[in-house]
């Protein structure tokens, strides 16, 4: 097991409230190691205040003054898209981004609703998962169809979504979506599930994957064990998906 992984297995178990005589026995390491895996990724999180996750404030949101006029505009439109939503609330002034229209719109349950194509049960806090999606949008303001990709992350219990568009996929573009979904959700679960992205697992060996060195860094770092899906099972992956448009 690579020094990564241990690091990553030691300080999960510990948030799992492992003691460190039983991590020590389970994984055959001196306690001496173990507490100074633990001690360091504390001292690391002391020293890098502007990498932590700080904790959203509740704060009045943008849309709040637009809420009752969505509500005219749903009642009088029933099957309108969150593109159109967000075109209209422009026109009366409205300066935030279209990510927090859909949020909105998505937690209302108003549009852009599907029939759910593969549910996973997991418990309060237990487990998100990732994924990148991309759509051909034809724009009216020029008429054009373009390409447009977005991140999608989703909690397993209460199915809450965030979405945001992306220019890339690289893996600096994941880390920092993520980041903002931890910011989002006020939170990091336990576990987080992904594809076989190269950004998460550099390749598979005697039927386990092998995670990329900075993914298993940032998961560290952030207390949550990765999980990916087996290759050739995409049922494996996440549990809902969709976009509100």
């Amino acid at each position: 097991m690579r020094d990564e992984q241990i690091e990553n297995t030691v300080v999960t178990l510990h948030r799992k409230g492992w003691s460190i005589r039983r991590i020590s026995r389970e994984l055959h390491m001196s306690r001496k190691r173990i507490r100074r895996i633990l001690v360091l990724k504390s001292v690391l999180r002391d020293t890098t205040p502007d990498e932590r996750v700080r904790s959203k404030r509740r704060r009045a949101s943008k849309l709040d003054p637009y809420k009752d006029y969505i509500g005219e505009i749903l009642k009088e439109y029933p099957d309108i898209t969150g593109q159109r939503v967000y075109e209209k609330l422009l026109e009366k002034g409205f300066d935030g981004e279209i990510t927090i229209v859909r949020g909105y719109l998505k937690r209302i349950g108003e549009v852009g609703s599907k029939t759910p194509v593969r549910m996973v049960e997991t418990d309060p806090g237990q487990r998100a998962s990732h994924d990148w999606s991309d759509y051909h949008i034809t724009f009216t303001s020029t008429g054009e169809k373009e390409k447009v990709t977005f991140f999608s992350y989703i909690l397993g219990y209460s199915r809450r979504q965030y979405i945001s568009v992306v220019e890339d996929k690289t893996q600096r573009t994941l880390m920092r979506e993520l980041i903002a979904a931890f910011i989002y959700f006020d939170g990091v679960p336990r576990e987080i599930k992904s594809d076989n992205q190269k950004a998460c697992v550099d390749r598979w060996e005697l039927g386990g994957p092998i995670y990329n060195r900075r993914y298993l860094e940032f998961a560290t770092w952030y207390l949550f064990r990765p999980l990916t899906i087996t290759p050739g099972k995409p049922s494996e992956n996440l549990n809902v998906k969709f976009i509100v448009m």
